[in-house]
């Protein structure tokens, strides 16, 4: 190339008769008239080699990076095989390990190879220039700048070429010598590899045994081994080579031949010619020829990058390619009302907010793959480009509704490390498994998203509790507390499924068996349930106390990735009723210095309410008992014998994975039968608990009871005739207004429905039409 470019320059002045004193290469580049069409085919190879061809090569840059650093770039940058990476990072390792230097990629040799395929598919070459070229043939084979570059830069030219090579060449050669067909078989049985290995095996390797060789070889040719393997090959160094590429140079020959080739070049059983030349003959006796279309690296991994940079260190990058780096990264953009740029990275559809004002360019940074200079002149551009270029970029990515993955009315899933895994009613109740990309919905971040799951049917620590919490014993062993251990399943199932039914949409209400709305005996379980639906849902917990229905901000905190929304240890005298229309209806949610946003009763939260006091219980309020159900527990735990005094281990915090997958397996029963059968109610005597709720006053149940004696024994009463005893201005506690037209009938309810419970001689029933309380016997 020099030597033509020193002769092209003084031609071209010469010829053109120029007398510039100066008189350069690019000069002469200016006077096409004057160019041959050798000329013409250097200049192409000028400016090919000019554009860098080789700064895209993914096996120049990483193997060369690791070379002269050491350091390994992040491979998954790396768009080709990443097998064949691993061998040439391995053939490093072990020169380096001999104190030598492996060195595949030789600029020099790359550009002798380009010129002279050009040179070769041009008709230009000319055979002085051989020498040059370093072209020559030993034996049957040919040597040229193809046979020395290596596979992974034969396709880096300025045109494209296509390979046409014998199918299964030595075996093919060995069956034209046995008569025989074993080609097909061959490497089902011996790997590339060790067959030529075999082959090339003779008696000047140490330790080489010419019957170990016939010994593999016979798992293909049987007894026709020693016929592959002869006794004159195995003697002679390269023997089966000689015989073999005698026959590689024949049918290369009828090849070219037959189709006319005449711009080609030979590498060992192949030919390489131009894309666009057509071969139509392929078959010569026992050999076929093959093609291979495209002779660069295939591309094995899709995938962009968000700047490309030359070796000169300048850094190209655009919008289009920083929203495709986005894109490829999973990052999402979503559509606000506000109009305002909100980004999320969605791994597994969980949905992480993405700080781009100060993040971009730290996560970009870390993106970079190239090292000294070349990393530095990336990250600078990246700085520089974060409020401008960036930022436009964040426009082109496709804006997304963020709409959180429910539940239907048939089906329950959830999101785990290993994949969603879901249950559903209409494809015969079995448990799935599918992947995130076919999920429809996010996932808010959750600690189920970082445990693997495996189904099992064992059971498992929180599926005893639930048992002994809710029946008071080990083993549910009567038809009775079968019934109560199912209805608390059910309860469980339907806080674990996030799907609302307009219709049936119930607060939950867990309370304590023998409350006395005296002492708070507690400690019964009630909050490992809630805390059991936490490590399923996504859930809001608010402390009694701090939950007030009247103040303004409420539900500041509440968001739509909310599924279930518990109010831990309510106060006695809790005002129930408040929660009705957040139970069925939608939520108005004030945050703190912004407009209210609505809640959709869709993507709003189911309730649950824990308490230690008495929950009072009016069957004729439809309303109410529509929107609560109660679940007491039992005293099997309490002070002196706690769960974890019981299972020897704290719930949730000390579990193993085993037990996780028994606690997600109960879950996913639980959830199959609330489906199956609907959430089942567990029905409780309420009349000793509203007498509890209604009377813990000392003061108010005397005074109460003084009242009751006169109104006993006559047959009927109504409440005009109990505040008429209790307005009588002889009493002192008239003013008091303990009793009112507004509650006394609340009152004199809770104490019929007691007195009525205990099996006396007669009780009382009230009568809607007249409004008296009427002796029946």
């Amino acid at each position: 190339m020099s030597d033509w470019i020193e002769e092209f320059t003084k031609r071209i002045q010469t010829e053109s008769k120029c007398r510039k004193e100066s008189f350069t290469f690019y000069d002469a580049c200016k006077r096409e008239h004057y160019h041959t069409k050798r000329d013409e085919v250097f200049l192409s190879v000028v400016s090919f080699l000019r554009s860098e061809p080789l700064r895209n090569n993914d096996y120049v840059k990483f193997v060369s990076c690791y070379i002269n650093t050491g350091i390994k770039l992040d491979a998954k940058y790396f768009k080709n095989n990443l097998n064949k990476l691993s061998e040439y990072y391995k053939k490093v390792d072990e020169a380096k390990a001999k104190g030598e230097t492996f060195s595949p990629f030789s600029l020099k040799v790359y550009k002798r190879y380009v010129l002279f395929m050009a040179l070769k598919f041009s008709g230009e070459y000319t055979s002085d220039l051989d020498e040059g070229f370093g072209v020559q043939t030993v034996v049957h084979r040919e040597y040229n700048p193809l046979t020395n570059i290596p596979s992974v830069l034969r396709g880096e030219l300025p045109f494209k070429v296509k390979e046409y090579d014998i199918k299964r060449a030595f075996p093919t050669f060995i069956d034209i010598e046995l008569k025989a067909e074993y080609r097909q078989i061959v490497y089902d049985i011996l790997d590339k590899k060790t067959f030529a290995y075999l082959l090339n095996s003779n008696v000047t390797n140490n330790g080489t045994d010419r019957n170990e060789i016939l010994k593999e070889l016979s798992k293909v040719y049987g007894k026709d081994a020693d016929k592959v393997c002869t006794l004159e090959r195995f003697n002679t160094k390269g023997g089966a080579f000689l015989d073999f590429s005698r026959y590689e140079k024949e049918y290369i020959h009828r090849f070219v031949s037959e189709n006319d080739l005449v711009d080609y070049v030979r590498l060992h059983d192949s030919v390489f010619v131009l894309a666009e030349t057509d071969c139509n003959f392929f078959v010569f006796d026992w050999v076929e020829f093959s093609i291979k279309e495209c002779i660069k690296p295939a591309i094995e991994n899709e995938i962009a990058n968000f700047y490309t940079i030359d070796e000169n260190d300048k850094v190209y990058t655009s919008p289009t390619m920083y929203a495709d780096f986005f894109i490829q990264e999973k990052f999402i953009r979503i559509s606000t009302p506000d109009d305002k740029i909100f980004l999320l990275r969605d791994t597994n559809n969980v949905v992480d907010f993405f700080n781009h004002n100060t993040d971009t360019v730290s996560f970009l940074k870390s993106n970079i793959n190239e090292l000294g200079s070349s990393f530095d002149a990336v990250a600078d551009t990246i700085a520089r480009e974060n409020f401008s270029t960036i930022k436009n970029s964040f426009l082109l990515i496709p804006s997304v509704e963020l709409k959180y993955y429910s539940d239907d009315k048939n089906t329950f899933g959830l999101p785990f490390k290993n994949g969603f895994y879901y249950y559903d009613m209409d494809d015969k109740g079995i448990f799935k498994r599918k992947e995130y990309a076919d999920v429809n919905g996010f996932f808010a971040p959750h600690e189920i998203q970082s445990r693997e799951f495996d189904y099992t049917d064992e059971v498992g620590m929180f599926e005893q509790f639930l048992i002994r919490a809710s029946i008071g014993r080990k083993e549910a062993n009567t038809q009775d507390t079968k019934n109560i251990v199912e209805s608390f399943k059910t309860m469980f199932g339907y806080l674990c499924h996030n799907y609302k039914d307009s219709t049936k949409n119930p607060c939950i209400v867990l309370t304590d068996m023998d409350a006395d709305d005296e002492t708070r005996n507690g400690r019964r379980g009630k909050t490992l349930i809630s805390k059991a639906v936490q490590e399923v849902q996504e859930s809001i917990i608010k402390g009694g106390k701090e939950f007030d229905s009247g103040y303004t901000f409420v539900f500041a905190d509440l968001e739509k990735k909310h599924n279930v929304y518990i109010i831990d240890d309510v106060p006695a005298g809790f005002k129930y009723d408040d929660l009705y229309t957040n139970i069925l209806g939608d939520i108005s949610c004030q945050r703190k210095g912004s407009k209210a946003e609505s809640i959709k009763f869709r993507d709003a939260p189911k309730f649950a309410i824990t308490s230690n006091w008495v929950v009072p219980y009016d069957e004729r309020n439809a309303s109410t008992n529509g929107r609560f159900i109660e679940y007491k527990f039992t005293n099997y735990y309490n002070t002196s014998n706690t769960p974890k005094d019981e299972f020897k281990c704290a719930f949730f915090q000390d579990w193993n994975a085993d037990e996780w997958n028994r606690f997600y397996s109960f879950v996913f029963r639980c959830v199959e039968l609330y489906l199956q059968k609907g959430i089942i109610k567990t029905e409780y005597n309420k009349a000793g608990d509203n007498f509890k709720a209604y009377f813990n006053n000392d003061v108010i149940f005397t005074e109460f009871e003084r009242i009751i004696k006169y109104l006993i024994p006559i047959d009927s009463f109504n409440v005009t005739d109990f505040l008429r005893i209790y307005d009588d201005k002889e009493n002192p506690f008239r003013f008091k207004k303990m009793f009112t037209h507004t509650n006394a009938k609340r009152f004199i309810d809770a104490w019929i429905g007691k007195f009525n419970s205990e099996k006396r001689e007669f009780g009382f029933e009230y009568c809607k039409r007249t409004k008296y309380w009427i002796k029946k016997h």
